[in-house]
Order: C-alpha cells, then sequence, then structure tokens
C-alpha cells in the first residue's frame, strides 16, 4: 500500500477545514444570508486578519495564504503573466 495522501475538494473536507481553522487559532462564524438566494458568507479572524469567503475550505486557502505571504500576499504583474503563460495559455498536456 502506498504512503501517498489523496484528499480532493469534496463534502468531507468542510469539517476538516473547519477545524484546522481553528486550530491555527480563528474565530470562524457564518454569516446568515443576507437576503432570498443569496449564499451566507463565512469568515475567520485571528490578530488583525480577517478573511470572507463562500465556505471554510475557501477561507482556510486564504489563511494558507496570508500566513504564508503575509501582508505582500498580492502576486506581482510579472507572477500574473508567468502563471498566465504557462498555465492558461499553454496548459500542461493530460
Amino acid at each position: 500500500m502506498s504512503d501517498t495522501i489523496k484528499l480532493a475538494t469534496a463534502g468531507n473536507v468542510v469539517v476538516p477545514a473547519f477545524l484546522t481553522l481553528q486550530q491555527r487559532g480563528y474565530s470562524v462564524r457564518r454569516d446568515a444570508p443576507s437576503g432570498p438566494g443569496d449564499d451566507p458568507l463565512w469568515h475567520a479572524e485571528r490578530e488583525g486578519i480577517h478573511l470572507i469567503a463562500e465556505e471554510p475550505l475557501n477561507l482556510l486557502a486564504l489563511a494558507a495564504i496570508i500566513e504564508s505571504r503575509g501582508t505582500g500576499w498580492r502576486a506581482t504583474d510579472e507572477q500574473i503573466e508567468s502563471f498566465l503563460r504557462e498555465y492558461v495559455e499553454h496548459p500542461p498536456a493530460a
């Protein structure tokens, strides 16, 4: 049996994402929908950081970005152009 862990975005990762945010010290809450047909938003807050997303897995991704890149989280124009060239204009072969 392989030691490789395979994980995909699915319903069964929502609660682990929520729990991971809490383990990382975030206070997590869900807003009520603001109107008919609106989806609720999730918020994660910790020490001057306020993250907002549609679901806990996206919140965890935002937390990873801010924890890794800090206040300089934005990509430069050159990084964006490089990404677009490599993965959008010339996607890897399957």
